[in-house]
């Protein structure tokens, strides 16, 4: 006969885990986490320029889904840090005087609902994205670079195999990779926004093949479809950028032999191979520079009556604005103007452009805060390329949510933005304080 001490040892209750071993699922499912948000954060960066690739009634596009995704997941395992550093509050300001004086308009003058879909895309683009994007160790950084890169790389080579199979798309809209011009769109939906974006991707491949990150039988390759993509756009805007990015970065840098082996291969494609470029290319951008008549080079005079008008309007707007989207209302033409700086003052007032350019200000700062970190000066210069590339660009475009246009500013200082925390490399004679060179002081894990 069993007593009851018997059943009490045969069915004793289950132990308790050790302290240490909960610590150590919680750490080994954090950083489970951790790795499938940086998956879905490289996919994020990778797809970002595919702007088209969204429902066609709702702008949000497979980037922006694996944006929200990686967000959220880093958001669930605390490694979540203030995108730039000490100048984080910088940041927040300019995108609340931004988005503050487009909703003051508003308020007075405009469409609130039209209103707050322009605010969100606005705060998607500079606050959700940067805080799930910067501030991350080097491995990471070099990472990301590398997916912006390749995925301008790989579009253009697309790109190239469809223009060159003759396809062209006649319809307006999503998808037109090759327009009934005869310019290469992409998935950017726009030959011009697709020439600039690609451009902006050229400082990063300079930064990694001088920093020996990506090796030169790589980057060549790489930087000739990069090349071929934007001649294939037939955009005045992308070349023009093209020629001051690499004024910009090579110059900066006292690099003269690079850009007198750039000027020569130039002057040779412009005197000898011209028969060989695509017939848009020779009608809407050389003709212009040959002949030195402005009218050539598409629709530049239609746009320079859209910033006139934008200039006599701004007067009566820039206390208060005319509302988030409501240019196109006013405007004898019924269009928006195509100048991001233009629109803002007459949507959102001067404290709107004022926002604006404070944004704009910020990855200068932290890149000239940088400069004293290893490849400190290539980082400030990078970032300085893809901000100018950027800064010009805008003055062709209107409203600048979509996330692909500043993507690459975001990856251009992301170097100067690395995240030092208990498990990264540090000096460890400096535990818990800035490391000598470092821009900014290491945020704990």
């Amino acid at each position: 006969m069993r007593t009851d001490y018997h059943q009490a040892t045969r069915f004793a209750a289950p132990t308790r885990p050790p302290v240490h071993d909960m610590r150590g699922l919680t750490q080994n499912w954090t950083e489970e986490l951790h790795r499938w948000e940086f998956i879905l954060l490289q996919g994020a960066v990778f797809f970002a320029p595919y702007v088209a690739l969204h429902p066609p009634s709702l702008y949000f596009t497979l980037g922006d889904g694996l944006f929200l995704g990686a967000f959220m997941l880093r958001l669930s395992t605390g490694r979540m840090a203030r995108p730039f550093a000490e100048l984080t509050w910088m940041w927040v300001l300019g995108l609340l005087l931004l988005t503050g004086g487009l909703f003051l308009g508003s308020i007075f003058n405009g469409d609130m609902a039209r209103c707050l879909t322009l605010i969100s895309q606005y705060f998607f683009a500079y606050l959700i994205v940067p805080l799930v994007l910067l501030r991350r160790p080097e491995k990471e950084v070099i990472r990301l670079i590398k997916c912006g890169l390749w995925g301008m790389a790989i579009m253009c080579a697309i790109g190239i195999v469809i223009y060159m199979s003759g396809y062209t798309s006649m319809a307006k809209g999503q998808m037109q990779l090759v327009t009934g011009g005869k310019r290469l769109s992409g998935f950017v939906d726009n030959p011009n926004a697709m020439a600039v974006l690609t451009v902006m991707s050229m400082p990063l491949l300079w930064f990694l093949l001088l920093s020996r990150q990506m090796r030169p039988m790589v980057a060549l390759p790489c930087m000739g479809l990069l090349v071929t993509g934007v001649i294939l756009t037939s955009s005045n805007t992308g070349l023009y950028s093209m020629i001051a990015a690499t004024l910009i970065f090579f110059g900066g840098r006292r690099n003269f032999k690079t850009l007198i082996t750039v000027v020569c291969l130039g002057g040779s494609v412009l005197m000898f191979g011209q028969d060989y470029l695509p017939k848009t290319f020779q009608t809407r951008v050389l003709s212009a520079l040959d002949s030195g008549d402005i009218s050539a080079a598409g629709t530049f005079e239609h746009r320079q009556e859209l910033n006139m008008e934008a200039l006599g309007m701004a007067d009566n707007n820039l206390i208060i604005g005319l509302g988030a989207d409501q240019y196109r209302y006013t405007s004898q033409y019924g269009l928006p103007v195509h100048n991001t700086y233009l629109l803002l003052l007459n949507e959102g007032g001067a404290l709107s452009l004022l926002g604006y350019l404070v944004i704009l200000a910020v990855p200068i700062v932290a890149g000239v805060a940088a400069r004293r970190l290893p490849h400190g000066k290539l980082i400030l210069l990078t970032t300085v390329t893809a901000v100018v590339v950027f800064a010009n660009a805008t003055m062709g475009v209107a409203h600048v949510y979509g996330r692909a246009w500043f993507l690459f500013i975001y990856l251009a200082v992301s170097p100067a933005l690395i995240w030092y925390s208990a498990r990264s490399p540090q000096p460890a004679a400096y535990p818990g304080r800035r490391p000598p060179g470092s821009a900014f002081p290491p945020l704990k894990a």
